[in-house]
């Protein structure tokens, strides 16, 4: 998990396009030195604990590469205001009625757990509001 910051986000360059003019994605991605001093102790937590049961192992504890991870979230946040937000409360694309994204990018905050329950959860509570809105 890494400290939210607004500067971490995706975005659209309208001055990239792809073959057939879509705007490319970019990633704006840094650690803070918070991060890196969580990042150094979880590294030395696992040296610690695989001395500690007598593990052996095959290589330094390295950091993955953002986007290798598989809880990759946040990145589409929910919110009320559209200036620090991609999504409404029910993952509407804030602007853009009838879009939705249902995926746990739009968790403003990840926890320390498998975010799998969470994002079930708001794909059914998204569901719900569509239904509600389109009898």
């Amino acid at each position: 998990m890494v400290e939210s910051r607004r500067e971490n986000r995706v975005f659209l360059d309208p001055n990239h396009r792809d073959e057939y003019g879509v705007p490319l994605e970019q990633v704006n991605f840094s650690y803070s030195e918070r991060d890196k001093v969580v990042i150094n102790q979880m590294r030395e937590g696992i040296i610690q604990s695989a001395m500690a049961m007598g593990v052996i192992l095959d290589g330094e504890p390295t950091l993955m590469p953002p986007g290798s991870d598989v809880h990759e979230s946040c990145t589409c946040r929910m919110g009320t205001d559209p200036s620090t937000s991609a999504t409404n409360s029910y993952e509407e694309i804030h602007g853009v009625s009838g879009l939705y994204v249902a995926d746990n990018i739009v968790i403003p905050f990840l926890s320390a757990a498998n975010p799998t329950n969470s994002t079930v959860a708001l794909a059914i509570r998204m569901a719900d509001n569509i239904i509600r809105r389109n009898p």
